[in-house]
């Protein structure tokens, strides 16, 4: 027999992937692991996606930020 669908809100996909990669970033993942609807295997990619997706943003604020501190004039 088959395992009936969550129906709260916060387990909606839609929902949990806006919060993962729009809102709350990595502070989501527990949204994603509580979430009966995804399978191990998707849990998994969007973890693992979440961690790229979390150091590609990390290493462009840096450089953003160090271009803008190169545009400083220097005293």
């Amino acid at each position: 027999m088959q395992k009936p669908i969550d129906p709260r809100w916060y387990h909606n996909i839609w929902f949990v992937l806006l919060m993962l990669f729009v809102v709350v970033g990595p502070f989501g993942l527990p949204l994603v692991w509580s979430n009966p609807r995804f399978s191990r295997t998707v849990k998994i990619a969007l973890t693992v996606a979440m961690a790229v997706y979390t150091i590609v943003l990390i290493n462009l604020t840096i450089r953003v930020s160090r271009a803008m501190l190169d545009q400083l004039p220097a005293y």
